[in-house]
Parts: structure tokens; sequence; C-alpha cells
């Protein structure tokens, strides 16, 4: 899932922006791959775009990490790849592998 917030998130405040999931890879485990678009309007005091990754199961979807990205590290207008380290709990979890555009 992607969360599109503004830092007040993690502060108890409720989720401002857009939310997007990805479909669900069955039995892919680590080598699941997605690539999947999403376009998202990005709010002026928006400047962070969290990645969560989850395992999906029958009775609860279990959260696997998550990693913030800082949007202002994204340079407008051009394609970037980005590997980005997954964390829960203070452990690295995982990769992903990123390829971001800014549009002005």
């Amino acid at each position: 899932m992607l969360t599109l917030h503004d830092g007040q998130f993690d502060a108890g405040s409720s989720h401002q922006g857009e939310s997007f999931k990805t479909t669900v890879k069955t039995d892919a485990g680590s080598k699941a791959e997605f690539k999947e678009s999403f376009t998202m309007n990005k709010p002026e005091n928006m400047d962070v775009v969290r990645i969560s990754l989850y395992d999906s199961n029958v009775t609860i979807d279990e959260l696997l990490g998550s990693v913030d990205l800082d949007l202002k590290t994204i340079p407008l207008g051009r394609h970037v790849d980005r590997e980005v380290t997954v964390v829960k709990g203070g452990k690295e979890t995982g990769k992903i592998d990123l390829k971001i555009k800014m549009q002005p």
C-alpha cells in the first residue's frame, strides 16, 4: 500500500492524502513483482510517501514493514530509480525497487 501523508500521520492525526493498494501476489514471497503505476495528487504541504509492505492472509493482512520516502529528494520531471529499505520495529525486513517521476 502507498500512503501519501504530511508527517502528522505518525503524531496521531488522521490520514490526509491518497492511498493505493497493489494487487495481491499469491505465493510470490520475496520474489513478488508488482510493476504497477499510481498517479497521486500531491498537496503542497505533503512531502512524504509511505510505502508499506503487507503479507496478505485470509484473516488479516500482516504488516511486514514500511519506509517513508522524502519527495523533496526526487527531482522534478525525471524518472528516478530508487531502492528503499523496508523496516519494522527497527529491523530491516526487505527492499523495494521503485521508479518514481515527480511532475511539475
